[in-house]
């Protein structure tokens, strides 16, 4: 049903995530960031929203990433049918797919990175978003357009195996201004985000507008 990334940047302490879905609307479900905290990704055949949010608060007071998660699992008479993944505020990751998750379904992590996805067009699209998204960083540096590529190289693999419709990105870090972009409803959601993220890097009027907001760096900035 959804093919997602998590990354994070030690550089600032940012975390992103992209994800992308054959049904519509998955940016107010899927993805979920605290900046300073962590990130949350909650998918699969019954997506619980309540989960990640529960899941960053107790990151938020220090329980262990690896402990949130179990917790969560146990507590969740239906787990099985949820795809749920951690980071914390060090990249350190943890999480679960359930039994009921329709196949092919992916949970693959590495340091500061995750991939999971469930109802895929084949095991490749998680192996290729991963590797697209190491590519991009040690290229670029840019977390962003990482995930990006990331989310591209999985759509252009087939993604979910119904389509492509709705994609998110989201990306913060710590004291900085949230970049969080969406489209809820297209035939190729992907290319459509990808053309998104491209009209907002190069609206003259709107980085103005970016730049002269507050920061932790520069609170009084208008």
């Amino acid at each position: 049903m959804t093919y997602s990334i998590i990354g994070y940047d030690p550089n600032g302490g940012a975390h992103g995530i992209a994800c992308a879905t054959g049904g519509p609307a998955l940016g107010a479900f899927v993805p979920h960031l605290r900046p300073g905290v962590g990130a949350a990704i909650t998918q699969g055949f019954s997506t619980n929203v309540l989960a990640a949010e529960q899941g960053l608060e107790a990151l938020a007071d220090g329980t262990p990433v690896g402990e949130v998660a179990a917790a969560l699992q146990q507590d969740d008479g239906g787990a099985a049918w949820r795809q749920i993944v951690l980071m914390d505020a060090a990249g350190r990751s943890a999480g679960w797919t359930g039994e009921h998750n329709v196949p092919v379904v992916a949970l693959l992590r590495e340091p500061g990175v995750v991939v999971a996805g469930n109802m895929l067009v084949s095991d490749r699209v998680a192996t290729l978003m991963l590797e697209a998204y190491q590519r991009a960083r040690a290229e670029s540096g840019d977390l962003a357009g990482s995930l990006l590529a990331a989310l591209n190289a999985g759509s252009e693999a087939g993604g979910d195996a119904r389509g492509t419709r709705s994609a998110a990105l989201k990306v913060r870090r710590p004291g900085g201004l949230p970049l969080d972009l969406r489209i809820d409803d297209a035939m190729n959601a992907v290319v459509e985000l990808l053309a998104l993220k491209g009209r907002v890097d190069n609206d003259r009027a709107y980085q103005q507008f970016l730049m002269r907001l507050p920061t932790a760096e520069d609170p009084h900035r208008h």
